[in-house]
Order: structure tokens, then sequence, then C-alpha cells
């Protein structure tokens, strides 16, 4: 009996485990079905001539996105305009687009982040080109109707773009389908090295619009790019002329050493001037030994040039100007010679010689955004154009050196060739160097302790070198005609120094920190550092004209100062008070602290 009812009891069971079942099994269904409903929008824009192309990509591509091809005849137009129209009725929110074909064939369009230049320029923010525009399809781009997109003023845009966009840039089905296979091949199997290359964009003391700048080492941008990179780093850095890079490096940045670390390379960065063929390094030598940079003393050099015969490898990022810039351009070869992306400017690019962090504003701060955000996985169209939003919302403002213009046209300017859905997947792996000290020279260093500083330096054989100061420390003269003082950076350079040499300044504030006399070359060939240790009570720092009392001349001086900044002629620098190369409200908040 007992038996009879445990049976029977077990039908209702199994009928409970069957209907479990089932419901499990639509679940599946269901969920796999809602997975291919979520996949990423991923749309090519072409020709008919390229469809071939697009269809090869299709294929790849359809394993991870949702393709969808169209092409100009579809639209019936190759207008911006009538493609812009086309892409808002199909596009989804954070998709992709991929446009096959040249800027003839798909043309890119022009932007104007001024409402007053409306033509291409040198020596102002002006037209530029940009795929931006098929990116920005939720923004009214002409908002007074005028024709010119894009301006700061009248049209006041948002920079959030909707879609992130890539072009490979040519007509030809071989060129588009050679180029692709190597970006999986490279997706597949990424090279993990990285390239770091840093010129001279400007020097301590170069005049720009009429007043005197500061240092402009691309070397601290790449230093500060090199923390988002995972430690195996190539670097080249200046180390010829009167001012070298303080930073040491792996080489010397010349076309030599460049061109033979390329073929490795999974991304490539670099900060140096550029023309639509070539990127430069800048060279000062110090003809007359004034220490000031003057016109003909400067040496321009590439290190990299279209025409060359040369192998690239994987993703570039081009802190230069119009490397993008025209029908046959220095990113175009780059792809050819095989790169698989190349992110440049197609126009004039702005980043202030003092950048040295990375909300300082400019291109140095979309590119540190950049590779942040391809570090941590994300899609190269992904890290450019959140980069672009990131640098709008975030730094637009905080660049003091030039028009407000200017950051709109940066974000113009930088635009993508290649595929925007490629990834660089890198592994963690700490360089290992073998670093020979070469015999330490018997410097000596004296300082006396006191508001109106005195540094004696004894050299005992002819040797170039740098001293780096502590903040506070500002160095008015020197005994040796040759020094090229940097204040800004706390930087001495001296060349072919011998014998006694002192240095006459001031110190503001309460200094506790170390004077660094310093003579690397390079990180393999490294001569022995001194470092010497300086505790110094100097003047208030409210006490902007160092007469030990801080009192209503230093206010005076500090009103006649509010509202300028370093660019402006007879700018005080002791009335910033907080450093920030500009006298405004801040520093009248600091001076009024009890």
């Amino acid at each position: 009996m007992q038996i009879n009812n445990v049976v029977k009891n077990k039908k209702p069971f199994i009928f409970i485990i069957i209907l479990v079942l089932i419901f499990s099994i639509c679940n599946i269904h269901r969920a796999k079905a809602t997975a291919i409903m979520h996949k990423t929008q991923y749309i090519i824009l072409t020709t008919n001539n390229l469809v071939q192309s697009a269809q090869l990509i299709a294929k790849t591509r359809n394993k991870k996105y949702d393709v969808k091809i169209i092409t100009v005849e579809d639209i019936g137009s190759n207008s911006p305009s009538e493609i812009r129209n086309y892409l808002k009725k199909i596009a989804a929110s954070k998709g992709y687009l991929l446009i096959l074909g040249s800027e003839n064939t798909i043309p890119r369009p022009s932007m104007y982040p001024s409402s007053t230049v409306h033509s291409p320029s040198y020596s102002t923010p002006s037209e530029t080109k940009t795929d931006l525009y098929y990116a920005l399809l939720n923004e009214e781009l002409d908002e007074d109707g005028d024709l010119f997109p894009g301006e700061l003023y009248d049209d006041r845009m948002n920079i959030a773009p909707d879609i992130f966009v890539g072009r490979i840039p040519f007509d030809s089905n071989k060129e588009i389908e050679k180029i692709f296979n190597r970006t999986i091949q490279f997706e597949e199997n990424p090279p993990q090295t990285a390239v770091l290359a840093a010129s001279f964009i400007a020097y301590p003391g170069e005049i720009y619009q009429g007043a005197r700048i500061f240092n402009g080492d691309g070397a601290r941008e790449e230093e500060l790019i090199a923390t988002f990179l995972n430690g195996n780093v190539i670097k080249l850095y200046e180390k010829s002329g009167s001012f070298p890079s303080i930073y040491d490096a792996d080489f010397e940045l010349t076309k030599e050493n460049f061109y033979s670390i390329l073929p490795a390379a999974g991304f490539v960065n670099w900060v140096a001037h550029g023309s639509s063929s070539a990127a430069y390094r800048e060279i000062w030598n110090d003809k007359n030994e004034n220490g000031i940079p003057d016109d003909g003393e400067f040496q321009f050099e590439s290190f990299i040039t279209k025409d060359d015969a040369f192998k690239a490898n994987g993703i570039f990022f081009s802190g230069s100007c119009l490397n993008e810039n025209g029908a046959s351009n220095l990113g175009k070869t780059i792809l050819k010679k095989g790169g698989v992306a190349f992110i440049g400017s197609t126009g004039i690019s702005y980043s202030p010689s003092y950048f040295a962090a990375p909300h300082d504003g400019g291109t140095g701060s979309i590119n540190c955004y950049f590779v942040k955000n391809l570090t941590a996985g994300k899609t190269v169209g992904e890290s450019l154009y959140t980069a672009l939003q990131e640098f709008f919302e975030n730094d637009f403002y905080n660049n003091i050196e030039d028009p407000i213009e200017a950051n709109l046209m940066n974000i113009y300017d930088y635009n993508l060739y290649g595929d925007p859905a490629i990834t660089w997947n890198v592994v963690e792996k700490q360089k290992e160097y073998t670093a020979t000290k070469k015999t330490e020279n018997p410097i000596t260093l004296h300082v006396n302790n006191t508001k109106n500083i005195k540094i004696t330096l004894n050299i005992p054989e002819k040797t170039s070198l740098f001293i780096l100061l502590p903040t506070g420390i500002y160095i008015k003269s020197s005994s040796v005609k040759n020094t090229i003082i940097d204040n800004a950076f706390g930087i001495i350079r001296l060349n072919n120094a011998v014998g006694e040499i002192v240095f006459s300044g001031i110190v503001r504030g309460n200094i506790k920190g170390q004077i660094i006399i310093k003579d690397s070359i390079t990180t393999e060939d490294l001569l022995e550092d001194k470092t010497f240790n300086v505790a110094i009570n100097g003047y208030d720092i409210r006490d902007i004209n160092m007469d030990e009392r801080v009192d209503s001349n230093d206010l005076e001086i500090l009103i006649e100062n509010f509202g300028k900044t370093y660019m402006d002629k007879e700018f005080n620098h002791f009335a910033d008070l907080n450093s920030d190369y500009k006298t405004d409200g801040k520093d009248l908040f600091l001076f009024l602290l009890p």
C-alpha cells in the first residue's frame, strides 16, 4: 500500500519536471534571441564598386555585430547632408560606421569652429574636414542656418557622438581587402610593443604671438601616455641641440631609429610638428649662446616621411598637424605600408606649450584620453570619440595659450583611418634593462640657505648637464653666458661647462626638496645623477615685490596684473600665486587669506 502511494505521487512530480524543462528551454531560446537583438549595430557605407570589400568585412564582423551595408547609390546621393539624414533614420545609438572609399568618393565634409573664418588657414582656427559630421546625428549642426556648420558661438553644439566613425580611404577592393585582412591578423595576434616618440614643440623663452612661452617638450606628454601602458614601451626623445629632453629614452629620435622599431609595434604614438607628408623633430642650437631661442637657430628634420621606404604596423596616434590633410597624406601612406589604423589631424591642431598634466587641454588631453580608453579594452573608434567628448566636457577651456575656437578645431581635426571596431589586447609585461653606470663625475654643489639664493656648482671637466630645481626656486642670472634657464619647469641647462658656476635667484614660499644634477642620456647609457637635499624658508608668496612685507603695494601689483596671462607683455609671474599661468580671482583669494 505504501509502495502504491509512492508510485502514484511520482506522476505529478514528473509532470512538474517536464514543465520546468520546457520553461527552461524556452528561456534559453528567448535569451539567445534577446542577445541577437542587442548586437551592436555596424554600418558599412560605401559605393556599388566596393560592395565586394564590404561583403568580406561584413562576413567577419557579423559574428559580433549587426552589420548593415548601404551604398551612396541606395541613398541616391553622396552629398554629406543626404548621407547624414539617411544615417539618422537607420543608425542605432553608439554603433559603428565604417566608410569604404576616399574623400572624393564619399566626402569628408567641412566644419567651422570660427564664426568669422570660413576657409582653411594655418594661423587661426578655421575650416577643417571632419568625419565627426557623420557621428553627431542628434545635434543641430547649423543652428543659425548660414551653411557653415559647427561654429562655436553661432551653432552652440554639444559634442556627444552617436556613432563611432572610421574610414578606409581607398577606392580599390584589393587595397581595402588587404588592409582588412591585416586588421584581423592584428586582432588575433596583437604585437605588444608600444612606441612613444617626442620632439619639442617649443623651447623655453621662444616667442609666440608676441610673448615668450614655455618649454614644449613632447616627452612630458609621452611620459603621461606611458603610465597607461603596461611597461613594454620603447621611447624616442630629442637628445640633440642645446636643450635636449630631460627624460630618459631608449633611443634618440632620428629617422633611422624610428624606422627600425616600427615593424614590431602594436601601437605608435608621437608628439611633433607635422605636415600632410611628414612628422618633424625641432632642434635648437643656441648659436649666440644667449640662452634664448632666436630666429635662425632652429633646425627641422623629419623622422617619418610618406615617400620613404619603411614598414609600418599596428595603431598610430599622431600628435602633429596636418597628417591627414589632402588626397595623398601620411596617414594613408601608413595604412598602405602596414598600419591597421591611423588617427591624425586634417588641419592645424593646438596644444599649450606648458602641457604637463592630462587636464591641461589641447591635443595633449585628447591623446591621454584616447590611450586611457584604448588600454582599457575599448575599440579604436570608441576610444577616439569618447576622448573627444571627454575633452569637450572636461578640458575645453583649459588651454589659455590659443583662441577658444582652437579647442573645437581640435575636436573636428582628429579623424580615424581604419576599422573603428579594432581592439588592441595587450598582456602586461615589465621591461628589463641592464644599465651600465659610468664613472661618477665629482661635481660639487653649495647652496646658501637664504631667500636670495646662490647656487655654486663646481665641474672639474667639460660636461653638459641639467640642474633640476624644486618648485619655489627662481633663477635670475648665471655667471656663464650660455646658461639656458627654464623657471617654468625648474630646469637649468649647461652645455660644455667647466669650473665654478654661480646661479643667483630667489626662493618663494617654504621649500623642502631636492636639487638634482642630471646628465643621463639614455636608459642603457646611464650616467650617475647627483641629488642634494635643500630646505629653505623663502619669501611669502604674497610678497609680490619681495620687500619682506605683505601690504597694499603687493595688492596693487596683483590688481595691475588681474585678468592677464603669461602671454601678455609685462605679465608679472609672481602675481600668479597658484602657478596656473594667469592672475585671476583664485590668486586674489590666496592673497586675502590670513
